[in-house]
């Protein structure tokens, strides 16, 4: 019988011993994160702590043992936890949820400044925190603060981007529901109801007339060319679509231009242009040019009624 050389043995018992380990380590965070999810925190802690010991560099072990530390009161203890996870070059996904406990800590700590900061970090991470920051108990000292409302705008503005270029707002004059007349009468041509949409980055307007036509609106401010924009659709078929472009609040109003094509194939350009008359009437005007700009046609005229 052939002899197995000495290191070769020495290799395949050190092998042994490395998978045996690697086996034991996985059955027990197997174990702990049994616990971890039945809600079982101190059984959960007691596996956890066992498997890290001072120097693993496993982020996602780290982040749950401080969650059951927080769950079971022992605050400075979870701070601790989440900054080990965090040095350890958590994934995008681990780091944010580290971020939002370390808020949830800190407000529960009472601590304002700290939780504000580590919400914020959160939220730009792409945690949508705004929920929660209304309703959870757990973010109850921060609803109590002095200055909560400011911390709200600040989350909400992160969350809603557009909300923070006033330019978004010029049209807001025209949010509402509307009953539709011909400018000058009481003849009802329609009604309206523009809404904001898209976390205010847009404003959608849904008309629908006295008789069996509908369309729809699409408005927003473009950045890129620092102008509005409207994109008409209406229910008459593919030719009743418009664009209006060059969209700018001024006077007392937001005016956009328009080019479309006549009958006989002839390019016309024409105004739409909206009136915030007060806060409970705006007149909707639009015009078309013809023969190079000699002649210009009313296309339509309605003003709108705020409805009680």
């Amino acid at each position: 019988m052939k002899k197995i050389p000495a290191f070769i043995f020495y290799i395949f018992l050190l092998t042994l011993t490395i998978e045996r380990s690697y086996g034991q380590t996985q059955t027990g965070l197997q174990e702990a994160d049994s616990f971890f999810l039945n809600k079982n925190w101190a059984a959960a802690k007691e596996k956890y702590t066992s498997h890290l010991g001072d120097d693993s560099s496993n982020s996602q072990v780290w982040n749950r043992l401080g969650y059951c530390n927080q769950n079971m009161g022992l605050y400075s203890e979870a701070i601790r936890d989440y900054n080990k996870s965090l040095s350890n070059n958590p994934s995008p996904q681990i780091k944010n949820i580290v971020f939002y406990r370390l808020a949830s800590v800190y407000s529960l700590m009472n601590k304002t400044e700290d939780a504000t900061d580590w919400l914020v970090k959160s939220t730009m991470g792409g945690y949508n925190s705004l929920n929660d920051l209304d309703s959870l108990e757990t973010f109850k000292n921060l609803r109590a603060s002095s200055n909560f409302r400011e911390i709200r705008q600040k989350i909400y503005e992160i969350i809603y981007p557009c909300s923070r270029n006033p330019r978004n707002r010029d049209f807001d004059f025209w949010i509402g529901d509307w009953n539709c007349y011909r400018t000058g009468t009481n003849v009802l041509s329609g009604y309206s109801h523009v809404e904001v949409m898209s976390g205010g980055c847009a404003i959608l307007e849904n008309y629908t007339s006295t008789q069996a036509y509908t369309g729809k609106s699409f408005n927003y401010y473009d950045t890129a060319t620092g102008k509005w924009e409207q994109l008409w659709i209406g229910s008459g078929g593919p030719g009743d679509r418009q664009r209006y472009l060059n969209g700018e609040f001024k006077n007392g109003a937001m005016h956009f231009t328009y080019e479309t094509t006549s009958p006989q194939g002839e390019k016309q350009k024409g105004t739409f242009i909206f009136y915030s008359i007060d806060k409970d009437t705006v007149r909707q005007y639009q015009d078309i040019t013809d023969d190079n700009g000699k002649t210009i046609s009313v296309t339509y005229d309605l003003t709108y009624r705020r409805k009680k």
